[in-house]
């Protein structure tokens, strides 16, 4: 069943440029018309504000410029982000059928479908949820329409999957822009130049109850701010990941226990959804009723998302149980490391005995001269130990090459030939000395022999 046209309006050509084709859309504030742009020869979507009659004349115009103040709103942030819908014009027209001037403005046409209305189709076919590396790919562009506009000082309040359209793209895939800054907040005066009015823009407090934050239940909690509109997005994340409202109830004080209750935060793991540590701890902290806790604004949101995303990823993907067996290394026996020597294949047995429990690997020694070639003794290697403040520097280094196999002489076969050039030696010294004594006079050769004293 087609909206019905409360005004009048269809078949008018509005400020002579933008005609109104048919009515496609009606809410509580706001009627959307489908017209045709005379000059640019493009569909678009104008707005009409609707107010009802029984609302005194002071709120009346407060509604009025409220709505005047919204399309300026949405044409400044469209020229800074392409993830709102874009603002074409303003103006006011005058109804055939209540007599009264219609505030409007006319915005792109967009061809598509609310997040909303994907909700509900997705439920009603049974679906139980995506991963949440799919929603953030398909929120990116929300996130950063939102990021856009805390930067430039202006809150929406009312952030949710009515207010989020997925737009046909000319590949066949749906992005989705933000809608309805209606209700929004500026945060300073000089935010967007809206003028003194600006401060008083945010005592009418309009919003989904469902996605409200808890200061916006309460006013004692707090003061509206980008904070509630992470609130809210927190919320709309939740109910993504599961294809469920985070939030129900009947009337309001349904939706206020649930939003100021401390033990009823609607995390994704008191939900029932699996999340990481660092993930649940992003949806903790975002869905806090103490809006200081949460973060400050939406880019300090969805960075502290996607950072939570990689970490617990990362964490996943480490082993989380020692491998079965060392890794192949150095040995170490009460802070000595002990290198070199031939490996186990190749070691003889030992006799067990003194220090039987303690394998030695031996290694040459390094020589303070470079050793001379020999053609018939093979060098006999000797232990290596490092202390302990070098082995983690000598671990890392390369093993030094393995002794030959070939064993040299015994031992005492070496010490017995060490032993029998000695003593030739000697013998041949002595021999030596004797030969070269003098040899004495005749007279005291004589002497000598006869043994008579001398005179």
């Amino acid at each position: 069943m087609a909206p019905v046209d409360p005004y009048g309006l269809v078949g008018q050509v509005l400020d002579g440029q933008f005609r109104v084709d048919a009515a496609v859309g009606e809410g509580g504030f706001s009627v959307v018309y489908r017209g045709h742009h005379l000059g640019l020869d493009e569909p678009v979507a104008i707005k009409c504000l609707k107010l009802q009659g029984q609302l005194g004349s002071a709120l009346v115009e407060n509604f009025v410029r409220r709505f005047r103040d919204e399309s300026r709103i949405h044409y400044k942030l469209s020229q800074e982000s392409l993830h709102v819908a874009r603002t074409i014009a303003a103006g006011t027209a005058m109804s055939p059928i209540t007599q009264g001037l219609v505030p409007y403005m006319v915005l792109e046409w967009l061809d598509g479908f609310t997040l909303s209305e994907q909700l509900r189709a997705r439920r009603e076919r049974g679906e139980t949820g995506r991963p949440l590396a799919e929603i953030v790919r398909l929120m990116d562009p929300v996130a950063e329409a939102m990021a856009s506009a805390h930067a430039m000082g202006v809150v929406h309040r009312d952030l949710n999957p009515s207010n989020i359209f997925m737009a046909a793209q000319p590949s066949g895939a749906f992005r989705p822009k933000v809608m309805d800054f209606g209700v929004a907040k500026v945060i300073s005066d000089h935010a967007l130049a809206l003028g003194p009015r600006a401060a008083t823009m945010g005592q009418i407090r309009m919003f989904t109850p469902a996605y409200g934050a808890p200061e916006q239940l309460d006013y004692t909690l707090g003061e509206v701010g980008p904070a509630a509109d992470v609130y809210a997005f927190a919320l709309l994340l939740v109910e993504l990941m599961r294809d469920r409202p985070t939030v129900t109830g009947e009337h309001l004080g349904d939706f206020l226990e649930q939003a100021t209750n401390e033990a009823l935060r609607p995390t994704p793991r008191a939900l029932g959804v699996a999340v990481g540590d660092r993930v649940e701890a992003v949806f903790t902290d975002a869905l806090s009723t103490r809006p200081a806790r949460r973060p400050a604004d939406m880019g300090t949101f969805w960075g502290a998302l996607k950072h939570a995303m990689r970490e617990d990823e990362a964490a996943a993907a480490r082993p989380t149980t020692p491998p079965s067996t060392p890794p192949p290394g150095p040995r170490t026996h009460k802070g000595t490391l002990i290198i070199g020597g031939p490996g186990p294949s190749t070691r003889p047995p030992r006799t067990p005995g003194l220090g039987s429990t303690m394998p030695m690997m031996q290694s040459p020694a390094r020589p303070s001269t470079a050793p001379q070639p020999s053609e018939h003794a093979t060098p006999q290697p000797q232990p290596v130990m490092l202390d302990q403040s070098t082995s983690a520097a000598r671990a890392r280094a390369p093993l030094p090459p393995v002794a030959s196999a070939k064993r040299g002489p015994p031992v005492a076969l070496i010490v017995a030939l060490v032993a029998l050039v000695l003593v030739v030696a000697g013998a041949l010294l002595v021999w030596k000395l004797v030969l070269s004594k003098p040899t004495p006079s005749a007279p005291a050769a004589r002497w000598i022999s006869s043994g008579t004293p001398r005179a």
